[in-house]
């Protein structure tokens, strides 16, 4: 008889916890406990758990993440193979354009961004490493969406829906599957102010072996994006990024 599988609540209440401190930087156990909806012991023994483990760092009483999770996030990011082959290309995309360039893949039904680069370095960015978001409201979810099988796009929307987070969102499949199809003859996928308003980007798919490996894509203000001309530049900018991806993917 099949039955659903079980998860154990003390690993997932150390997540929690690990997440909790990610959006706080540093607590104490009263905090994290409030945070949570925890009792302060539960709260004080996940964190000394985690703290004797090397994954917290401790100061006066209050919690951190420690670089341990940098050591894995290095080790998570490595392990994409489009990472590692579309790198170098993406902070050449930003430092070309000028513009906030980021690489992202599918996983779990969401875009995941595995890496993002500014020109000249800068530190600001509509999309983080490691940060997911529903694809129907991205350019780079959108790309990807376009060159999934229809049952996998299917499932994605089950599971995530089609939330609203702008008034420019498309939020009907009849839409979207139009926007998808439109991208599959293009070869660029469009964000108008769809998941942050005021913010305007653009993005290619990679597709290697005719499976969407990741897109890359190009973001920045909307009023900077009007110009026609600068928009066909942007456009071309990355899909000459994804073509060059896919290339060395080819070559490796």
């Amino acid at each position: 008889m099949a039955g659903t599988t079980k998860t154990i609540g003390a690993v997932e209440r150390a997540f929690d916890i690990v997440e909790a401190l990610e959006r706080l930087e540093s607590a104490g156990a009263s905090a994290v406990a409030d945070e949570l909806s925890l009792s302060k012991s539960t709260a004080y023994t996940h964190l000394h758990t985690l703290h004797e483990q090397g994954y917290l760092h401790k100061t006066d009483g209050e919690y951190r993440l420690s670089g341990q999770f940098l050591r894995l996030g290095t080790t998570v990011q490595q392990g994409y193979p489009v990472y590692r082959h579309g790198r170098s290309h993406v902070e050449d995309l930003a430092d070309r354009t000028g513009e906030r360039a980021n690489l992202v893949v599918e996983e779990r039904g969401k875009g995941t961004c595995v890496h993002a680069a500014n020109a000249n370095g800068a530190s600001d960015g509509a999309m983080n490493r490691g940060e997911r978001r529903h694809m129907h409201a991205t350019a780079t979810g959108k790309a990807l969406l376009a060159h999934l099988p229809a049952e996998r796009v299917d499932a994605i929307v089950e599971t995530h829906g089609l939330p609203s987070f702008t008034d420019h969102t498309v939020t009907s499949r009849e839409a979207l599957e139009s926007e998808l199809a439109e991208i599959r003859e293009t070869g660029i996928a469009i964000d108008a102010q769809e998941s942050i308003d005021g913010l305007r980007c653009l993005a290619a798919p990679i597709l290697v072996e005719g499976t969407a490996a990741g897109s890359v894509s190009v973001s920045g203000p909307a009023r900077e994006f009007t110009d026609r001309e600068r928009d066909a530049e942007l456009s071309e900018a990355v899909r000459k990024a994804a073509n060059v991806i896919e290339l060395d993917f080819v070559f490796e």
